[in-house]
């Protein structure tokens, strides 16, 4: 029977409150992660105290520690302050400041430092999506303003008189039909009866 980790895997460290997460074991049970390793992307990988040398660790996400309402409370979570997710979206070294100061938390820093990366790559993907959306929208307005520009001279220069004869409308389109139309039946009849050839 294997024997669970007695010191932390390589590259892995103990959890001593960096992260509160709970790990499916093989008895169906869930228990806090022990030895843990933090990865890019807001993810962590862990093992319970159960787990041995040979099992695979699990890689979950993580995410800022959830602190439940009760009526004791006198302080309950409530909206965000301004300053607060002005600097969640600021750059360079105010955004650092912020991330450092959670990173230097006595527990979840790893859950919080995770969270505000999330947050701030998201709130750079929203302006550059946004940024994307306004070039298209002038992109738009200009081909609009070129097609009726275009319109415009195509009016004063009478360009549908110059090829009338078309009839590019459904109307005109079924009456040229007809006329064609009656013109092979009445050429057809000319050589029927002898009088005249087909132009």
């Amino acid at each position: 029977m294997k024997q669970p980790f007695e010191e932390a895997p390589p590259g892995y460290k103990k959890n001593q409150g960096e992260v509160d997460i709970d790990l499916p074991c093989k008895d169906g049970q869930c228990r806090p992660a022990k030895w843990i390793k933090q990865m890019d992307g807001g993810k962590v990988a862990g093992y319970t105290e159960d787990d041995s040398p040979g099992d695979l660790p699990l890689i979950t996400d993580l995410y800022a520690p959830k602190e439940y309402y009760n009526n004791d409370d006198d302080d309950p979570a409530g909206a965000l302050p301004g300053w607060f997710l002005s600097t969640l979206g600021g750059s360079g070294t105010t955004f650092a400041t912020l991330r450092q100061a959670f990173d230097q938390l006595a527990v979840h820093n790893w859950s919080f430092v995770a969270e505000v990366d999330r947050y701030h790559a998201m709130d750079e993907q929203c302006q550059s999506l946004c940024s994307q959306i306004n070039l298209l929208e002038q992109e738009i307005q200009m081909a609009r303003m070129e097609q009726s520009l275009s319109k415009g001279r195509l009016e004063a220069a009478r360009a549908d008189q110059q090829v009338r004869h078309l009839r590019l409308g459904q109307t005109g389109a079924c009456q040229e039909q007809n006329r064609v139309r009656t013109d092979l039946v009445r050429q057809d009849r000319q050589v029927r009866y002898g009088h005249g050839c087909p132009l």
